[in-house]
């Protein structure tokens, strides 16, 4: 049944990670010599001098094409909803998309924070990723609810 309280906490996890994450800043760096935003796409210079950190190009879209596989692995998961321990598979896999996409925006941002010579001031982005985490373990305890009451309803048959 696709009318399941996991199916909306998939939803959320899917827009907290490939829509929420992508609209607001992760984190600012603000000091003399630099006025920085680190986005999930990139940094962005505020100031009118010309930024003394530039990141990588692999740095830079890991972070969002790491949210982005965590907002198509949430869709395909819910999709699956006849397939509980299919879900609860790949639910293990997402967890750990997000975790690396938490511990890698934090490294991210200490990198900055390190070649900007001040320290970062999360933003709004930053826990994003940590709430797309929350639902997705709400998810996964739906799902194991579900399959509990199936296997208890198999017993009584």
């Amino acid at each position: 049944m696709i009318q399941r309280i996991q199916t909306i906490y998939l939803l959320l996890a899917a827009i907290a990670a490939g829509v929420l994450v992508f609209l607001f800043p992760l984190a600012g760096f603000y000091g003399d010599l630099a006025t920085l935003e680190l986005w999930i796409t990139g940094l962005k210079n505020l100031a009118p001098v010309e930024s003394p950190v530039h990141l990588n190009l692999v740095l830079t879209y890991l972070g969002a094409f790491l949210s982005l596989v965590i907002a198509i692995q949430s869709i395909i998961i819910l999709l699956q909803y006849k397939n509980r321990i299919r879900q609860l598979k790949l639910l293990r896999i997402a967890w750990l998309a997000n975790i690396l996409l938490v511990v890698f925006l934090f490294f991210e941002s200490n990198l900055v924070a390190k070649g900007a010579g001040v320290s970062p001031e999360y933003k709004t982005g930053i826990f994003f990723p940590v709430i797309s985490l929350v639902f997705l373990i709400l998810a996964q305890r739906a799902i194991q609810s579900d399959e509990r009451k199936v296997r208890a309803a198999d017993r009584l048959r």
